[in-house]
């Protein structure tokens, strides 16, 4: 395409340029460690993580552990298991640095209980039908039967809603306290024994079509849920602080690719694929949203100072030296 742009004089130079597919190969793996050593160095320099959510270290651990480990089930492109390894390797640096860097005063038995939570579901009013059955019409009998339960569907996914919402929420306590341990040496126990546990299913299950599957799904759907986390931390914070937007523009950047890849890249995609996609697009999306209102609030909430009025006859007469 250059060839017929360019002069036939420029021609012979072309050939010292880099190769674009290279260039491509060399940055996707590249990739993570400039958009979260950034996160490290504004962690580091800022001498706190609060306003980071470590939960996306274990998203993006256990997405790119399942991610190594289906690529010997089916392999995909190099680059992006290249990629994954990077990954792993950026992310426990910044656990690493995130964790050395949490308060001092954070106590994970402090945390609510989200028996709370639970409570709603024994406060919900019974489901009455007395006025219902006193009806001549069977289908007002009926109609209000289903309304009732409807209603009542309603307000239990409601709650069911708000307990799965808690568990990516750092307010609350989440089940055996995972990721939320004191102790630092917890998480890469954790970590030792995912990767082993799941190593030996591949080595035993590594023919299988459905282990496979399963595999890959769990992977992408971790992966999907990265923003939430984040998003639960924003909005308890109400502030964007220490989360970098390099970040959002990796996340947005890679569902492009993501969806650009199950589109034309391959044959025979689960429409789970596409689901968890468009489900991690969709909450990027939120994140933007949320970055977009609290970055703006931050920057108005930023001290100002009103400097005095000077009168000319107060300003310092600087006298000029005369030249020579």
């Amino acid at each position: 395409m250059l060839e017929n742009l360019l002069p036939n004089d420029y021609l012979p130079y072309l050939e010292y340029l880099p190769d674009i597919r290279v260039l491509v190969n060399v940055a996707i793996p590249l990739a993570p460690l400039y958009t979260y050593g950034t996160t490290c160095w504004g962690i580091h320099k800022r001498k706190t993580s609060v306003g980071y959510s470590i939960d996306i270290c274990a998203t993006m651990l256990i997405s790119s552990i399942l991610r190594i480990l289906y690529y010997f089930i089916s392999p995909y492109e190099l680059s992006l298991l290249q990629q994954s390894v990077v990954m792993i390797a950026i992310q426990c640096v910044l656990l690493k640095v995130s964790l050395a860097y949490r308060p001092h005063t954070y106590n994970p038995d402090a945390l609510s209980d989200t028996s709370a939570i639970w409570e709603q579901l024994e406060t919900l009013p019974p489901i009455t039908l007395v006025p219902a059955l006193e009806s001549d019409s069977v289908l007002t009998v009926s109609k209000n039967v289903l309304e009732s339960y409807a209603k009542r569907s309603i307000q239990v996914a409601a709650i069911w809603s708000q307990y799965v919402l808690s568990l990516f929420d750092v307010y609350y306590k989440r089940p055996g306290l995972f990721w939320q341990w004191s102790l630092e040496r917890l998480y890469w126990r954790f970590l030792q024994i995912f990767t082993i546990s799941f190593t030996a299913l591949t080595l035993i299950f590594r023919s299988s079509p459905l282990y496979g599957a399963a595999i890959g799904g769990i992977g992408l759907f971790v992966e999907a849920l990265l923003p939430l986390p984040q998003i639960m931390m924003i909005h308890r914070l109400q502030s964007v602080a220490n989360f970098k937007v390099i970040l959002l523009v990796l996340w947005l950047s890679g569902d492009c690719l993501k969806l650009s890849y199950l589109f034309y890249g391959t044959d025979n995609v689960l429409t789970v694929f596409f689901a968890a996609a468009f489900f991690q697009m969709g909450l990027d999306l939120i994140v933007l949203a949320q970055y977009l209102h609290f970055s703006k609030q931050d920057v108005e909430m930023l001290p100002t100072y009103e400097l005095p009025t000077i009168k000319p006859s107060q300003m310092r007469q600087t006298p000029v030296p005369s030249s020579y």
